[in-house]
């Protein structure tokens, strides 16, 4: 049976109705508007308080994770709440009158702090241009910084430790946390990597490069913020129902690679972003694949071609059915309680409906046993209506993260057609180049790592139980591998030396010899 931890006894920031079905199946939780971006900020945000603590990566038990994350509020309004640096500029005021303005209208106007004097700035600045310069550099280098979020809710690009923080609401009432994209999956993420396999030698690359060795721009941002801000309670309430998994290890084995190429970290982190988003795609589906007792997961991709081709199809017809195996499997796991010894005992009782709702409040949280849904005349019925519950919440956010977070990182498109497909853009081939070649590679072993890694299938071979089931013919899989040959030899990532003969070769370890 597919593995369940025990759920938390009490658990905070859920989304819509009170009861337990997302969470048991995928953890608390998944959600689609938390890009694969703000899902490595939050993570490195754990990261960090943990490593403060000499935690990184140590579950002393399972789901108990309790981190004190950073709020570098003043570093926020600098970069995201301060609009006069532009006007202040244009004025042609001399040095001491342009700070002297500045420093009064963030007084009056500054956000969420209890002392909004930044007057220590003047001191750490040789002028008021050379402060307005660092600012502006920070806001260009924003992680969505063209976005239309709050101010608050916008975040610095992760130069290292001073840069981190967690997402937050300032109202006239005061700070408080927001779930909204920082919903915890950065969370789910950091227990995934603590039980991955490699997860020491992981925190040995992670800590050692982006904590422990001081860049100047993350000089710059500690220059900004001044003594680091931290929330004032701890964050408890994370939840991920694995002990292990195959993609724990697969996620683990994909950020070592990246991190072990002789680039800056700074330069890993978007490859980083992508192969995590793909990682976390597969472990929704994966994860209802156990459930459903289904066959593996995979992803017909079609390289997109000029004309319309049998692979679009076969590529479009894998994304809808992946699409909505985590709806099945919501159901299917509300209505296997009513396999279960418990329920049948309930069903036989004297108070049916009355018992059968205990049941389900201890394994779904729900319903209150002191507040049932009216019209409930069996057990049955509370299935019914728990299912459908379950459902409609499940459409609003985490049933979405399959679509949402394979377009944002580039492994489906609409491009060219109605329907959306499985399509991998230029980007996301480039990380996964980088994720599985060590230096170089035969295209033929590249497309078969691709299978056994992430269920892409481009190539015939990969393809030969569609193509004996007669949806395709062999030529049609060749034609998409030729595509993906040409894709990679214009993006210098494949040399073919032969007719017979071509090698995918990692843009960073060209002449490195292992």
């Amino acid at each position: 049976m597919m593995e369940i931890l025990k759920r938390p006894i009490s658990h905070e920031d859920r989304t819509g109705p009170a009861f337990w079905v997302d969470e048991a199946i995928w953890g608390h939780r998944l959600h689609d508007e938390q890009t694969p971006w703000l899902i490595l900020l939050e993570f490195l945000g754990v990261l960090r308080s943990e490593q403060v603590a000499g935690r990184a990566f140590a579950e002393g038990e399972f789901n108990a994770l309790s981190y004190r994350p950073q709020t570098q509020l003043r570093l926020r309004n600098l970069i995201f709440n301060n609009p006069y640096l532009l006007t202040i500029g244009v004025e042609g005021l001399s040095d001491d009158a342009a700070w002297t303005k500045w420093l009064e209208l963030m007084e009056q106007n500054a956000g969420g702090l209890e002392s909004r004097d930044f007057s220590y700035l003047r001191a750490r600045f040789d002028s008021f241009d050379d402060f307005a310069s660092v600012v502006g550099f920070l806001q260009s280098s924003a992680i969505e910084g063209a976005s239309n979020k709050r101010w608050s809710s916008k975040f610095v690009f992760p130069f290292g430790p001073s840069a981190l923080y967690e997402d937050a609401a300032v109202t006239a009432s005061g700070v408080s946390t927001d779930r909204r994209f920082f919903a915890r999956t950065g969370e789910v993420l950091y227990l995934m990597l603590c039980r991955s396999k490699r997860a020491a030698e992981l925190k040995e690359r992670l800590v050692g490069k982006l904590f422990e060795q001081p860049t100047v721009y993350d000089r710059l941002v500690a220059a900004l913020q001044g003594e680091p801000q931290l929330a004032e309670r701890d964050r408890p309430g994370a939840y991920l129902p694995c002990s292990t998994h195959p993609i724990f290890d697969q996620l683990a084995e994909d950020w070592i690679a990246i991190l072990d190429s002789p680039i800056s970290v700074f330069d890993a982190l978007p490859h980083i972003v992508t192969i995590t988003g793909l990682n976390l795609v597969r472990y929704q589906l994966d994860r209802a694949r156990e459930l459903l007792d289904s066959v593996p997961i995979t992803m017909i991709c079609e390289i997109v071609s000029p004309k319309k081709t049998v692979i679009r199809d076969l590529a479009a017809d894998s994304f809808q059915a992946n699409n909505a195996l985590p709806g099945l499997a919501i159901e299917h796991y509300v209505r296997s309680a009513e396999t279960s010894h418990e329920w049948k005992l309930a069903v036989g009782s004297d108070d049916a409906v009355l018992s059968a709702a205990e049941v389900l409040g201890r394994q779904f949280d729900w319903p209150d046993p002191d507040d049932l849904p009216t019209g409930m005349s069996n057990p049955g019925d509370l299935i019914d209506e728990l299912v459908g519950r379950a459902k409609t919440r499940h459409a609003q956010h985490v049933g979405k993260v399959h679509s949402t977070w394979a377009r944002q990182i580039g492994l489906s498109s609409r491009r060219s057609s109605r329907r959306v497909r499985y399509a991998p853009t230029d980007r996301l081939l480039k990380t996964l180049v980088v994720c599985c070649v060590s230096e170089r590679m035969e295209f033929k072993d590249f497309l078969a790592a691709l299978h056994d890694r992430y269920g892409l299938v481009i190539g015939d071979q990969q393809a030969a139980s569609i193509i004996g089931a007669g949806k395709a013919d062999q030529e049609d899989f060749s034609d998409n591998a030729r595509r993906l040959e040409e894709r990679l030899i214009s993006l210098g990532l494949l040399n073919r030396l032969s007719d017979s003969a071509a090698y995918v070769e990692n843009p960073f370890r060209r002449g490195v010899r292992a």
